[in-house]
């Protein structure tokens, strides 16, 4: 980063102004050029003389005033990213940090800055900045990767299995760039799925959630061979208690700046975590089975999704483990019980079940012709593009697998 790249700065706080000049003069001939307002007016006159290429503000006695911030920072021509600089446990014991953080997010703020401000995290910013505050080559804002959850509201539908694979076949078309986190926290099997075993789990960021930042994540995760990157679920239900969705969102963002793509599995029961992680999420992937019981629970899940701000746009139905069997209800039954057309059907096959008990992820094998791997290899594809698109612009193509008589042999 060249040395005249400007960051203004909203402040009059002599301890944190020192904070980022000895931060920024740690960086040799990446150091910016720093600059510092008192107040509202200031910052926007400064603005419209010379735009900096990055605006710093800490959070005030209301949060909201932030989100306001970023929001008037987003409208300017060219729009300045805003940074939000905050205090662990700095909100008081009333306020959600979480809460507090994602809504900033929603609002625009493009990332944050812990206090005491370390060089390791300004470098990053920088690198971002350097990077053309992320922009790839065809003009895709990709400052923050893509964030994709996998939920259900029952437990063995082939969720975890879906996440895995899914994952895993995103890493072996961008090996490095792929972090799978394990928030199925009571009862996290993604490990025993990829047949690794995990030195550190998420349990660990929580012990050390003061100094938490992009490079402790990657040395936490566990890597696998296919080029995949796994935060682990805690090992017990005893260990999960240190994780909440403060602790969650927290990973998230920080992931965000260091991968291109994080899938989360999750735990299947709505709590406080999982809102956390839907909440930073690019898409939700709702996992099923066509059958009954099933059925009922992901349309009260959909309901869940609506009442939360959850936008369907942002959803993807996904019916797994699909056989054409007594009981089972038929595709068009599905659908219409959820008022929603299906995203991807993938059938039965048993190779799935006997690679998830190897701990061989079936994206791994050299299945090409057969109806799981071809809507599993659509499914990686199409978060791939999501990658890509701009936020706002999704693919909502049907993706329909395996739907005749003999799913099973043919997947």
């Amino acid at each position: 980063m060249a040395a005249t790249t400007e960051i203004l700065t909203l402040s009059n706080d002599p301890q944190l102004q020192g904070e980022l000049q000895t931060a920024s003069a740690s960086l040799g001939e990446e150091q910016p050029r720093l600059r510092f307002v008192s107040d509202h007016h200031a910052l926007m006159e400064s603005i419209r003389s010379r735009p900096p290429a990055l605006v710093l503000a800490p959070f005030g006695d209301s949060p909201s005033e932030m989100s306001n911030l970023a929001r008037e920072l987003s409208s300017t021509s060219p729009p300045i990213p805003l940074v939000a600089i905050f205090r662990p446990y700095g909100f008081g014991d009333d306020v959600s940090e979480s809460g507090v953080l994602i809504d900033a997010l929603r609002a625009g703020v493009r990332d944050f800055l812990r206090r005491p401000v370390s060089t390791t995290e300004l470098r990053t910013l920088i690198d971002n900045l350097a990077d053309g505050v992320g922009r790839s080559g065809d003009g895709t804002d990709k400052t923050f990767g893509r964030v994709m959850s996998f939920i259900s509201n029952k437990g063995g539908v082939g969720k975890s299995t879906l996440a895995v694979n899914a994952a895993v076949g995103l890493a072996l078309r961008h090996p490095g760039r792929v972090l799978l986190i394990d928030a199925s926290l009571q009862m996290g099997v993604a490990s025993s799925l990829l047949d690794v075993q995990p030195e550190s789990t998420l349990t660990d960021l929580a012990h050390e959630r003061d100094r938490l930042d992009g490079t402790m994540i990657r040395q936490v995760a566990t890597a696998h061979p296919c080029g995949l990157s796994l935060l682990a679920a805690p090992r017990d239900a005893i260990e999960a208690i240190d994780v909440d969705d403060t602790l969650i969102a927290r990973v998230i963002t920080l992931a965000r700046r260091s991968y291109d793509y994080v899938i989360i599995d999750t735990f299947p029961m709505f709590d406080r975590v999982i809102v956390a992680a839907l909440d930073l999420s690019d898409r939700a992937y709702i996992v099923m089975e066509n059958v009954v019981p099933t059925l009922l629970g992901a349309v009260h899940l959909l309901d869940v999704l609506e009442r939360i701000g959850f936008p369907a746009q942002r959803q993807g139905l996904i019916v797994n483990r699909h056989q054409r069997i007594a009981g089972n209800l038929p595709l068009a039954d599905v659908a219409e019980r959820l008022g929603r057309q299906l995203d991807y059907v993938l059938p039965f096959d048993k190779r799935v079940i006997v690679a998830a008990n190897a701990g061989e992820p079936i994206a791994m094998q050299p299945i090409r012709f057969g109806g799981f791997s071809r809507g599993l290899r659509r499914l990686v594809a199409e978060i791939e593009t999501l990658g890509r698109t701009p936020a706002g612009g999704e693919n909502r193509d049907l993706h329909l697998e395996g739907t005749g008589d003999n799913e099973a042999g043919d997947a």
